[in-house]
C-alpha cells in the first residue's frame, strides 16, 4: 500500500516539479501604451531591445539585461521610467485610460479540448475575466500601484456534473489581488519598493532556473504566458546603486506557493482523491524569508548574482510513521531551502548567448524524511535575431542531484533531468500581427514527453486584441502520458479601456 501512495505522490510531485518547468509558456507580452510606458517596471530582455541589429551595433548599449532599468540611464531617467517589475498581466493594454490613473481589460475566452481516452466536455473553457489597474504618482515622487483580477467560467455551471468539487472550487470563479505596492526614492543611490510585486531573476524566456522568487499559477497549463502566470507576493526591496552595480536586498514578508491543477483536472494525474489539509494545522508560513541580487551591465554583456533563503514552492508529505500513510491524513509541507545562482548574457552581433546556474541545498522529499538533498540546475541558451522581425531561441537545461537516492524514483525524480525548449517569434503588418511557436521536451534524447504550442496574436484596433492558439502534448512520462491525447484549441478576445 505504501508503494501505491508513493505512486500517487509521484504524480503530485510531477505536477509541482515538472509543471513548474514545463508549463509556464514564456512569450514576450506587448508593452503598455505610450502614455504609461514611463511607468514600465521591467525592461525587456536584451534580445527584444536589440531586434534592430544595426541600432545595437551603433549604440553598443546592452539595455535591459536585468529586471531593472539600465545603469546607463541617468538617475532621474531611471526613476521616472520605473525601477522594478510590475505584474506583467497588465501589459498589452494599448489605450488611453478613461479615468486618470485607472485602466482595465475585459477578456472572453473560448477553449475546445478533447481527450481520445477520457473525453469530458469539448468546451473546456468559457471564461470571462476582468482586470482592473490603478496607479498614481504623488507630488513628492512616491508612486502607488494596485491591480486585481476576477474571472467566472460558466462551463463549470453548465456541465456541473462533469467536474469534481475541487475543479469547481478552483476554476469556476476567483477574485485575486495582484500588485499592491508603493515605491519611493530615499536619495540618489537608494530606492525602496514595498508591497505585493514581481521580481524576475534570470535570463531565459522559457525555462525557470533562477527565477524563483514568485510562485506561478499552473492550474491550466499552456493557456497563459509566463507574464500572466507569476503571482505577486508581499516583498520589500531596496535598490542601491554603486557605480555600474545595482545591489538589491529583498525581504519576503508574504509566503505563497504554486497553484496546481486540482483533482479531476486532465493535468492532475492522481487516480483517486487524497486528503491534503493545507496549510497543515501545525504549520504556518507567516515568517520572513530573504534574498539578495547584485547585477551590472557592461559593454556587450551583463551579469547577475543571486542568493535566497526561501520556501520550496512544490512541497512534500511529512508523516511520523510512513506505514500509516493510508490511515492518517496526508499533510503537504513546505520547507526552507537555500539557493546560490548567477546569470549572464553576451551579445555578439545578431547572436545572444545566455547562461544560468543555481545551486540548491536543504531540499526536502517525502521518500527521504531524515535527509535533505543537494541539486544544481544549469541552463545554456542561444538566440538569433538576424532575420527581419524574426527571432529564433533555443534553451537546454539540466537538473542534477549530487546525492541522489534511489527512493526518489518513487516520486518521479531522476538523477539528471533534461529540458529542451525551441521558440520562434515573427512579426508582420507593422508589428500588429505576431506568430509564435514553442516546442519543449524532456529527457536527454527528448524521450520523456513534452508539448508544442502555436499561437497568433493580432492587434485588431487600439483597444481590441485577439489571440488564437493550439496546444498538443507528447507522451513519455506519467504526467504526459495522462494528457498526450489532450488536444486544445483556444481563442481570447480582449478589450482594453
Amino acid at each position: 500500500m505504501i508503494d501505491h501512495i508513493l505512486r500517487e505522490y509521484a504524480s503530485k510531485r510531477y505536477i509541482g516539479g515538472l509543471c513548474c518547468l514545463l508549463f509556464p509558456v514564456m512569450v514576450q507580452a506587448e508593452s503598455i501604451d505610450d502614455l504609461m510606458s514611463e511607468f514600465d517596471d521591467t525592461l525587456p530582455s536584451v534580445s527584444k531591445v536589440n531586434d534592430d541589429v544595426s541600432i545595437a551595433k551603433e549604440t553598443d548599449i546592452m539595455d535591459g539585461f536585468d529586471d531593472q532599468e539600465s545603469e546607463h540611464l541617468t538617475k532621474e531617467e531611471s526613476w521616472d521610467s520605473e525601477n522594478a517589475e510590475d505584474s506583467d498581466i497588465v501589459r498589452g493594454l494599448n489605450h488611453v485610460p478613461l479615468i486618470n490613473g485607472f485602466s482595465g481589460k475585459l477578456t472572453q475566452q473560448l477553449a475546445l479540448s478533447y481527450n481520445d481516452n477520457e473525453p469530458k466536455n469539448i468546451f473546456s473553457s468559457l471564461r470571462n475575466t476582468i482586470f482592473l489597474d490603478y496607479e498614481k504618482k504623488f507630488d513628492n515622487g512616491v508612486r502607488m500601484k494596485v491591480n486585481a483580477r476576477a474571472f467566472y467560467d460558466g462551463i463549470y455551471d453548465i456541465r456541473r456534473k462533469d467536474y469534481t468539487e475541487q475543479e469547481r472550487d478552483s476554476l469556476r470563479t476567483e477574485i485575486r489581488l495582484f500588485d499592491a505596492y508603493m515605491e519611493w526614492r530615499i536619495n540618489d543611490t537608494l530606492e525602496v519598493k514595498a508591497g505585493r510585486q514581481i521580481i524576475v531573476w534570470g535570463r531565459s524566456d522559457t525555462i525557470r532556473i533562477t527565477d524563483i522568487l514568485n510562485p506561478v499559477d499552473i492550474r491550466r497549463p499552456g493557456f497563459d504566458d509566463i507574464e500572466e502566470l507569476r503571482l505577486p507576493v508581499g516583498m520589500i526591496r531596496f535598490d542601491y546603486t554603486v557605480g555600474e552595480w545595482r545591489i538589491t536586498p529583498i525581504l519576503i514578508v508574504e509566503q505563497q506557493f504554486n497553484l496546481l491543477p486540482p483533482y479531476g483536472s486532465p493535468y492532475n494525474p492522481l487516480q483517486e482523491e487524497m486528503y491534503y489539509p493545507y496549510p497543515p494545522e501545525d504549520e504556518n508560513y507567516n515568517d520572513i524569508t530573504y534574498a539578495i541580487s547584485a547585477s551590472a551591465d557592461f559593454h556587450g554583456w551583463d551579469i547577475a548574482f543571486y542568493a535566497a533563503h526561501v520556501y520550496d514552492d512544490v512541497g512534500y508529505f511529512k508523516n511520523s510513521d510512513q506505514e500509516t500513510l493510508f490511515y492518517t491524513p496526508t499533510k503537504l509541507y513546505h520547507a526552507k531551502s537555500n539557493m546560490l545562482g548567477s546569470a549572464c548574457n553576451i551579445l555578439k552581433g545578431s547572436w545572444l548567448f545566455r547562461t544560468e546556474v543555481a545551486y540548491w541545498n536543504q531540499l526536502h522529499y517525502t521518500t527521504i524524511p531524515d535527509d535533505t538533498m543537494r541539486r544544481i540546475d544549469a541552463l545554456v541558451g542561444i538566440e538569433y535575431s538576424g532575420f527581419s522581425d524574426v527571432s529564433i531561441d533555443y534553451d537546454v537545461a539540466v537538473r542534477h542531484f549530487f546525492n541522489f537516492d534511489e527512493r526518489l524514483i518513487a516520486e518521479g525524480q531522476e538523477k539528471d533531468t533534461y529540458q529542451h525548449a525551441l521558440r520562434i517569434r515573427a512579426g508582420f503588418l507593422n508589428d500588429d500581427l505576431h506568430l509564435n511557436y514553442l516546442h519543449t521536451r524532456f529527457g536527454p534524447d527528448l524521450q520523456n514527453g513534452g508539448y508544442q504550442r502555436i499561437w497568433m496574436e493580432y492587434q485588431m484596433a487600439d483597444a481590441l486584441h485577439m489571440e488564437v492558439g493550439a496546444i498538443d502534448y507528447f507522451g513519455g512520462s506519467p504526467i504526459f502520458d495522462k494528457v498526450k491525447d489532450e488536444s486544445t484549441l483556444y481563442m481570447d478576445i480582449a478589450y482594453s479601456f
